[in-house]
């Protein structure tokens, strides 16, 4: 059995579980909370490996995303249009071609998303994916901003690649993200006009918090990030427009350029504690843990020089972590809720983003597109009348399977490509759980209640469905659907 926190020091609270601890069941948690599901191919394959060995798999080094090709050609063409559109002088024609980059915009942003989505649908990327997310929710930017989809991708790759690094290199490079740079106005800051909005938020939101810093300091780490610019090419510097002079920031004075800021961040005292609190707030639960526990691991984040892959595997090999308040106690995010879901059917991500994006916008969560700075709220803030009808929509969703005589050219073309290349299964069939017809009602409602929720029901939801499913009204399919369907729509499904 593992410890309660109310029974753990901070300095305990953080060391590894002891491996007599480590079974079945905390396997289960941490494939929730660390990826999307937990499946029985997943429990199987990481009781095999071992904590250390997956986490290390998850968290030690991470390869970027390669951009899909029906992406790439979808924004060459927008950039070919963009040109076009420069050399135009016919006000009609003008207007004509706008509509048609706006257009091949969105059509390279939806494609982009579809297969974020089936790349994190794979158990192999789950946790990474996953873990790009919550750095997502960090160091926002935002489709509606940004529009270009190949600057979001690349955002993308950025957190992919730099975010198991350290947290003040990966720092640096976002505030050379040609996203980042667009998305708080850093191309609009000169010395002349030094623009706040990145410094601000630099403390703010992604290393410091509120509280912990000047609007002295704010001016004056603005000024030291002046000059930073983007093409099409990437990041660079314009010296012409940077600010040289001496800036006093946190009390020090020096010719600071941006990443001597950052330095100076990471000598400050909040700077240890920050991440760890977002972590525990994305991954753990949604109220904060008590400061001796936060401050102990932000101590040991410093001490290992705020290396973010030992932090991870810190954190989701504690004692903690493993500790049995922090068992069914997350509300899933509307993209947990979808690509985990898929995992625990075992269908695929269908290849129609004109559904899937828009069940993740209904649900509160639109793909790379947060409702501001601040990212989303999570917890309690996914779930009202409207969000939660959507999610009871998506799992009705899931048994409608797709009529091909229902799609556009582009729709029927990339589903029958995902059929042939094996990943066509987008609805739950009657011959997926016809296994169950001629077992006892006790049986199908124990298996899918086992596979599907972190918890276990209460005897009185069990025996309604075991009923339902005994009276079988309508047929055996229609019943055995619907139990599957009442189980998605539960309270306890929305957790994690």
């Amino acid at each position: 059995m593992t410890t309660s926190i109310k029974n753990l020091t901070p300095r305990q609270a953080w060391q590894a579980i002891p491996h007599e601890q480590w079974g079945e069941e905390e396997t289960r948690h941490l494939l929730r909370r660390a990826g999307f599901a937990a499946t029985e191919d997943q429990v199987k394959r990481v009781r095999a490996l071992g904590l250390d060995a997956s986490l290390n798999a998850w968290f030690k080094t991470a390869g970027p995303m390669p951009m899909p090709e029906e992406t790439r050609e979808l924004d060459e063409n927008a950039e070919q249009m963009r040109l076009t559109i420069r050399e135009t002088k016919d006000p009609e024609m003008r207007r004509e071609l706008q509509r048609e980059l706006r257009q091949q915009r969105s059509q390279a942003y939806q494609d982009y998303g579809i297969r974020w989505l089936q790349r994190g649908r794979q158990p192999e990327f789950s946790a990474q994916e996953k873990y790009v997310l919550f750095l997502q929710n960090i160091f926002v930017v935002d489709r509606q901003t940004v529009q270009d989809t190949e600057i979001l991708f690349e955002h993308q790759n950025l957190l992919r690649t730099k975010g198991l690094g350290t947290y003040p290199e990966l720092a640096k490079a976002v505030s050379r993200s040609p996203a980042m740079i667009r998305y708080l106005n850093l191309d609009r800051s000169s010395k002349k006009a030094p623009n706040e909005n990145f410094a601000r938020e630099l403390f703010e939101l992604f290393t410091l918090g509120e509280g912990n810093y000047s609007e002295k300091d704010i001016k004056e780490a603005a000024r030291a990030f002046t000059g930073y610019r983007a093409n099409d090419k990437g990041f660079y510097f314009s010296a012409k427009d940077h600010d040289d002079g001496p800036k006093t920031v946190f009390g020090q004075t020096g010719n600071f350029g941006g990443d001597e800021v950052i330095d100076l961040v990471y000598q400050q005292p909040a700077a240890e504690t920050f991440v760890p609190k977002e972590l525990v707030t994305f991954y753990l639960c949604e109220q904060p843990l008590p400061e001796p526990f936060v401050s102990e691991l932000g101590r040991h984040w410093r001490a290992n020089g705020y290396d973010m892959s030992l932090l991870l595997r810190t954190f989701f090999s504690s004692r903690l972590f493993y500790a049995p308040e922090y068992r069914a106690n997350l509300i899933k995010c509307p993209v947990q809720f979808y690509v985990g879901t898929c995992q625990n059917l075992d269908l695929d991500v269908a290849p129609l983003p004109g559904r899937v994006l828009g069940q993740l916008r209904a649900m509160g969560q639109e793909f790379y597109n947060p409702p501001n700075v601040r990212g989303w709220v999570g917890g309690k803030h996914w779930i009202n009348a409207t969000t939660l009808d959507a999610r009871r929509q998506l799992t009705k969703s899931l048994f409608w399977g797709i009529n091909l005589d229902k799609l556009n050219d582009d729709e029927r073309r990339d589903v029958e490509a995902a059929r042939e290349a094996g990943h066509g299964h987008f609805a739950l069939t009657k011959e997926d759980v016809e296994f169950v017809f001629n077992q006892p009602p006790q049986f199908g409602v124990r298996h899918f209640c086992n596979k599907l929720l972190p918890a276990q029901p209460s005897e009185d939801y069990r025996e309604k469905l075991e009923d339902h499913l005994a009276r079988a009204e309508g047929g055996k399919y229609r019943s055995t659907r619907e139990i599957i369907q009442a189980i998605l729509q539960s309270p306890q499904y929305q957790l994690c």
